[in-house]
């Protein structure tokens, strides 16, 4: 009765097959990747923090807006560096084989809170990030007053000096809810 190696079959079998199957591996992946990156940036997009922030609707009091109330300088787009963050970084990163065989180590690049909060400054504190005021709460509600106004740095409300109403507002899930569900999405469709 012959006898096999079957060890030494196997690593054989594996370093024919294993760049293919890698390749194939790759392609099915990036395929995953892409789907889920629109997905999320229809999510951004949709989001009525993006929404809000854009001009293309109003949730706060008197028709105010998270860019007034925030403080961006009027003609700014305080969400496209986001955007664009969104869009560069989300990729497949490397697919490699391990150990010649037919296991496959996949890396995929998502940003982190870190980077989102880098690219989105307060405009008028250093250090300080807009996507982080909206997740945690945005001060100064009850002082915000929507007017025209030459020293309105948005153009369409001001700050008062004191209190003119008890409002305030809360955090919203933003970023940490589009990455948290661009992680499972991900999870889900490249098993």
């Amino acid at each position: 009765m012959p006898k096999f190696n079957l060890p030494g079959l196997r690593r054989e079998i594996a370093r024919q097959y294993s760049k293919t199957f890698t390749n194939h591996v790759r392609e099915k992946v990036e395929r995953d990747v892409e789907r889920a990156k629109e997905r999320m940036l229809a999510a951004f997009n949709s989001h009525k923090v993006t929404q809000d922030l854009e001009g293309k609707n109003s949730n706060l009091v008197d028709g105010g807006d998270l860019f007034s109330l925030i403080g961006f300088e009027k003609g700014s787009q305080p969400t496209e560096k986001l955007r664009q963050l969104l869009i560069r970084s989300v990729k497949v990163g490397r697919v490699t084989s391990i150990s010649g065989g037919v296991e496959v180590a996949i890396l995929v690049d998502i940003p982190s809170m870190d980077e989102i909060q880098e690219e989105t400054p307060l405009p008028w504190a250093s250090g300080r990030s807009w996507v982080d005021e909206v997740e945690n709460g945005v001060s100064g509600l009850g002082r915000y007053i929507v007017t025209d106004s030459p020293s309105s740095r948005s153009g369409k409300a001001i700050q008062a000096k004191s209190q003119v109403s008890n409002a305030s507002m809360g955090g919203i899930e933003y970023m940490s809810r589009i990455i948290g569900n661009l992680v499972k999405d991900l999870t889900k469709s490249i098993k």
